[in-house]
């Protein structure tokens, strides 16, 4: 009986050192099968993108950008010669860009900038100058036009100007600024607003 006792008592002890020693190798091993799991999702993602890469970086050439009105006629179109999307798939970089403006078919005002942002979602489009290239925008029948550093187009068909603006109605005034605000609508540009180092000069036609 004493042993067993004792037999029993030496073989508690033994478990539970094996037991002891066993523990830092399962948490070694479970570190390691862990390692090796993140490295096998690392290799299936890289294989992934190499098989279904995303829009990150996607160059698409001629693109386009519109936004309707309520009736589901064209408002204004962007077209640009180079368009590179961003990783979220809704901004894009553009070089070349053209911004027409419409009143049904008719083209009302054309914009033009070397390069610009546009968002595909929200729709807003910010155009920016490049070296001596300036943001230029003019009417179809050449009654107003404005040239400025970037110009940002909102909503609602609102326009913002910055870096050395300059508007001109012809034969009417001529205006200079840092900033504008406005509204681009048939006729034109209007509810113009230039703030900033203003400068203006009218034309004044003398009586016959």
């Amino acid at each position: 009986m004493t042993l067993a006792i004792i037999h029993n008592s030496h073989l508690r002890s033994f478990v539970k050192f094996v037991g002891a020693l066993s523990i830092p190798a399962v948490i070694a091993w479970f570190f390691y099968y862990s390692q090796q799991q993140a490295n096998i999702e690392v290799q299936n993602y890289q294989k992934e993108q190499k098989e279904n890469p995303t829009l990150e970086g996607i160059v698409v050439n001629n693109y386009q950008l519109k936004e309707l009105d309520d009736f589901n006629h064209i408002r204004w179109q962007l077209t640009s010669a180079k368009g590179k999307l961003a990783p979220n798939n809704k901004d894009v970089s553009l070089d070349k860009v053209t911004v027409e403006y419409f009143d049904g078919p008719n083209v009302k005002m054309r914009i033009t900038a070397p390069k610009g942002i546009a968002n595909q979602e929200t729709r807003y489009v910010k155009l920016m100058c490049q070296n001596k290239d300036r943001v230029h925008c003019e009417t179809d029948a050449g009654k107003s036009q404005f040239d400025a550093d970037t110009v940002e187009l909102t909503k609602k068909n609102q326009f913002l100007a910055s870096g050395g603006v300059i508007i001109e109605w012809s034969e009417v005034a001529k205006v200079t600024g840092h900033t504008a605000t406005g509204t681009i609508d048939k006729g034109g540009i209007s509810k113009v607003k230039v703030v900033g180092n203003t400068h203006a000069i009218i034309n004044v036609k003398s009586g016959v």
